[in-house]
């Protein structure tokens, strides 16, 4: 037998075929187009996304780097640098603190000074940008732009005095309020909200603070890899042999953090390449089902299924391939041009000429997957097409008569005729449903990751206010009330403020009282905030009633916040007890659990108040992590009480901050009105925009 060299003709054939189905092939063009589409367009945006909120993370940290060694040594510095798996180390030590700029109280700003290493390797790829150079000269400082701003510096100039007062954080420091002129060398912007100054290294050795002072210097140290674990952090520790209060800072569960995360990326993956292969494949399903009369009719004329499978192959062939490459182009142009400025409409601190552009293997993954789906899913409908016979498939419905017969009528409305229809063939009812759900999931999921890591979504979680007004005389031995009650009531008169919540604050001297604080002043002296020697403490305590070391604050709330911290309590406070004055809340820093405080009755006495000599007794009741106020006094934990009751011994409770909530949070109109009130008045502006 000659063999016949038909390729032509069945080339020929499908091309005639193909030209004859352009709507259809236009739907599975348009599958397939999607599909290769959906698919680059989210790995590019995932991606990109993900390097985005790594960036965000990074200058809202202010500093790169994956582990700290507080106060270090110069042999443990050496030591860690020498280490294989250390990148590099920057030496932080923080030396002072500005209170003063002119007339004006500043909010405690802390000078930093920075090696080398520190600075260009670890600060510089966590800035959005800095201008000008690092202070190398004793009088030159550089500035954050928070900084500026809390110092009404609109336009800075390179070179520009700034006369300043600090003290030093130098141990038993006789140097405690410094006036200074500056040289502005320049200055930065990060996203940290902490105003923040850098100094030279001459200023630093002239505050005579040291890298090893309690709490004041830290070794920011970089690694290669840095999916570390609890062992390697141990393994550290003991080649540098920690001293005194030392401590490695670090995060434990990087590594399975790391993990979930990944596994959660993986999930995300497989939903959308099983919705972008069961779309294709239902689209080709429907589209060879249709022909199978078609090539039942080639049959008859001897056609065989090997030829009728060539045709259905080329066909596919020429689908994907123009389907594939719209996509992707398509997708480039949404890469280079959509999804930059998505981002940043997403992070406005992200400019969109920061984010990365996508690598080409995402657009080779997701060619090779529409290609692979496009070939694969025809598959079924070809076997059909290739074993079905010319007069099975001229009465061909989408099911084997096998599985139609026998079948029953069970009505002539409508809802029967629809069932009947989508029940038809079972197996691919449960494939289109399995398409439909994949792709709604896919789609909640997606949102739900980008609310998730959305700025004011963050915001709302991290600020429990829109606003907050702070008192900063508060600092300086003149306190005034700089936000009297008038200032409230015009505040709270602005079209859109919902709510304004006030808190008062004064220091309290505390007696000593063993069966309050006994278990608590124990576990912080063998803390690594320790004050000193427990014992000489303690018996200098028990004489002098007043020490300054073991004040505290005492702060007066309003209902509005009482109700938010009372909620936020396994074991609520009883609310008119707190209003009388009978109970408070406690917050405390150095020790964790209660240490035998709560329903234990505490004395103290207020310097400022009507009777200055008057022990108020009142009982401590839940301990709350989140201290409302901003200013603290000595070590005892701070009590907070009612506005009613501090106004009772108070002779003129100072108002220390008042926190402001928006009907419509973000309002810009809102803030600006606000911004407009206290320009004039010394306080210390924080929103969270």
């Amino acid at each position: 037998m000659l063999k016949v060299d038909n390729k032509k003709v069945i080339h020929d054939l499908a091309k005639t075929t193909y030209k004859a189905n352009k709507k259809r092939n236009l739907l599975t063009i348009a599958a397939i187009f999607l599909t290769t589409f959906l698919l680059s367009t989210v790995i590019s945006v995932g991606l990109s996304y993900w390097d985005t909120i790594s960036l965000r993370q990074q200058r809202m940290q202010g500093i790169d780097y994956d582990i700290e060694l507080t106060e270090p040594r110069d042999d443990q510095v050496s030591i860690i640098r020498k280490m294989d798996h250390v990148k590099y180390a920057g030496l932080s030590v923080k030396c002072a603190i500005v209170s003063k700029y002119q007339d004006r109280e500043l909010d405690r700003l802390k000078l930093y000074w920075f090696d080398d290493t520190c600075w260009e390797k670890q600060i510089i790829p966590a800035l959005d940008y800095y201008k000008g150079d690092y202070p190398t000269r004793e009088n030159e400082i550089m500035l954050s732009q928070s900084a500026l701003s809390s110092m009404k510096i609109k336009k800075p100039k390179v070179g520009m005095e700034l006369p300043f007062r600090y003290h030093t954080l130098a141990e038993n420091s006789e140097n405690n309020n410094t006036a200074k002129t500056f040289i502005l060398s320049g200055w930065f912007l990060d996203y940290t909200g902490a105003d923040k100054r850098y100094i030279s290294e001459k200023f630093y050795q002239s505050t005579r603070v040291l890298q090893t002072d309690l709490t004041q210097g830290a070794l920011k140290i970089s690694l290669k890899n840095p999916m570390y674990s609890e062992k390697d952090i141990i393994e550290m520790q003991e080649q540098i042999d920690l001293s005194g209060n030392q401590i490695m800072k670090a995060d434990y569960d990087t590594i399975s953090n790391f993990i979930k995360t990944i596994i959660g990326l993986v999930l995300l993956l497989i939903l959308i390449f099983m919705s972008g292969y069961l779309f294709i494949y239902n689209t080709l399903y429907i589209s060879v089902n249709r022909d199978i009369r078609y090539f039942g009719q080639l049959k008859t004329i001897g056609t065989t299924s090997v030829q009728i499978r060539k045709m259905i192959d080329k066909q596919m062939f020429w689908n994907a391939v123009i389907g594939i490459q719209l996509g992707l182009v398509c997708s480039a142009v949404v890469g280079m041009m959509i999804i930059p400025q998505l981002l940043h409409a997403l992070n406005p601190a992200i400019a969109a000429s920061q984010v990365g552009t996508v690598s080409l293997w995402v657009f080779i993954i997701a060619a090779i997957f529409s290609f692979t789906t496009t070939m694969i899913s025809s598959q079924k409908p070809v076997k059909i097409a290739m074993n079905c016979s010319p007069i099975e498939a001229m009465k061909y419905i989408g099911v084997t008569p096998a599985k139609v017969k026998n079948k029953k009528r069970m009505g002539g409305d409508i809802c029967s005729m629809v069932k009947m229809n989508l029940f038809r063939d079972k197996k691919q009812f449960v494939i289109i449903m399995c398409s439909l759900s994949l792709a709604v999931s896919l789609f909640l999921v997606i949102n739900v990751v980008i609310y998730a890591n959305n700025a004011k979504n963050i915001l709302n979680h991290t600020y429990e206010y829109d606003l907050r007004l702070l008192n900063q005389t508060l600092l300086s031995e003149s306190e005034e009330q700089v936000i009297n009650l008038d200032f409230i009531e015009q505040i709270k008169s602005i079209e859109g403020v919902k709510d304004v919540r006030v808190l008062k604050s004064a220091t309290a001297f505390v007696p000593y009282q063993e069966n309050v604080y006994g278990e608590y002043y124990k576990e912080l002296y063998h803390s690594r905030y320790s004050p000193g020697n427990y014992e000489n403490d303690i018996e200098l305590y028990k004489k002098q009633q007043n020490s300054n070391l073991f004040t505290c604050r005492i702060v007066g709330i309003d209902e509005l916040e009482f109700e938010r911290i009372n909620h936020t309590l396994k074991n609520p406070l009883d609310k008119k007890q707190f209003k009388n004055g009978d109970i408070a809340f406690v917050s405390k820093t150095f020790t964790q659990g209660e240490n035998g405080i709560t329903g234990k009755k505490v004395e103290f006495s207020i310097p400022t108040a009507l009777n200055p000599d008057k022990k108020e007794i009142i009982e401590a009741g839940a301990i709350i992590d989140d201290y409302p106020a901003c200013y603290s006094a000595g070590y005892t934990p701070d009590l907070i009480v009612s506005n009613d009751f501090f106004d009772k011994i108070m002779r003129q409770p100072f108002v220390e901050m008042i926190k402001i909530d928006y009907m419509e949070p973000f309002s810009k109109n809102v803030e600006i009105s606000i911004k407009n009130l206290w320009l004039t008045r010394n306080v210390f502006l924080l929103n969270r925009n």
